[in-house]
């Protein structure tokens, strides 16, 4: 592509710049619908991205080439690949307009996410404390045992419910989660954190209730560890499901459209003034 004045320059500089937003929102509403994976987002993303602009830059030549029939193929073809990836592009980018719309809604359903999260643990600790004292208690009554025999019995147990291997993973699942302060939707961290607190709750709780299957005689009407995981993963759906374009998305969406054609539409101005001079 020529520059035919410091108009062009200022043009191409504004379509960059607009392409790259365009792509960000795109990107992070990519992350959102694909529970924050970052590697086929990005992918999508710079593709769709590549592609927009070499079919812009096939625009510009079309127009400007003196194979004028050919010229004028390449030209509408491209526009209207361009039109297409724009089309398919314009989901994750409404999506992420409808994050940035929710962030209040969003930063208190990941401080939920993460208070429910850290209850998990909570609960079942204080299951397995029960379990044991229930258990040592019935030892001391029905069962003629040494103390030392029946603090080794309560120790077997509680191998069993709270393994050293547990008590690990539990500190190192609550010092994450500590650090899982207040959210930015901005930030591409977010989306990840928030997808992994809502499905890792729930295997959490299976692996608690596979733990806690094991029943020593004697443990009368014990049942393995249950908790019911709130209603944050429903509420997390409208936020990782394709939301439809509503007005202000479709604004947005439509004024970084036409500021990516900038440099094309100054290049017709100056095609025009160019054949203007000629005659």
């Amino acid at each position: 592509m020529m520059y035919r004045s410091g108009s062009s320059g200022l043009a191409m500089l504004l379509t960059i710049v607009s392409l790259l937003v365009f792509a960000f929102f795109a990107f992070m509403g990519l992350e959102y619908l694909l529970g924050g994976d970052h590697v086929i987002s990005l992918l999508i993303t710079l593709s769709g991205m590549t592609l927009v602009g070499y079919c812009l830059k096939l625009a510009c030549w079309g127009k400007e080439t003196r194979m004028k029939n050919k010229g004028r193929v390449i030209e509408v073809l491209s526009l209207l690949a361009i039109a297409v990836l724009l089309f398919f592009a314009r989901t994750p980018f409404s999506q992420f307009v409808y994050v940035v719309n929710h962030e209040q809604e969003i930063d208190s359903l990941v401080m939920e996410a993460r208070d429910a999260a850290c209850r998990i643990d909570t609960a079942y600790v204080e299951y397995a404390e029960k379990r044991l004292s229930n258990y040592e208690r019935y030892l001391k009554k029905t069962k003629r045992l040494s103390t030392s025999q029946t603090k080794q019995s309560v120790a077997s147990l509680k191998r069993r419910l709270l393994p050293d291997s547990v008590a690990t993973v539990r500190e190192e699942r609550k010092q994450w989660l500590d650090g899982v302060q207040r959210v930015n939707v901005w930030n591409i961290a977010t989306a990840k954190n928030l997808h992994y607190i809502i499905t890792a709750s729930e295997d959490w709780v299976k692996q608690y209730a596979a733990l806690s299957r094991v029943i020593y005689e004697g443990e009368k009407d014990c049942e393995p560890f249950t908790m019911e995981v709130s209603d944050i993963k429903g509420r997390y759906a409208a936020l990782s499901t394709a939301q439809k374009p509503f007005l202000w998305s479709d604004i947005a969406m439509a004024v970084c459209c036409l500021l990516i054609f900038t440099y094309y539409i100054q290049s017709l101005r100056a095609r025009s003034r160019y054949q203007g001079f000629r005659h």
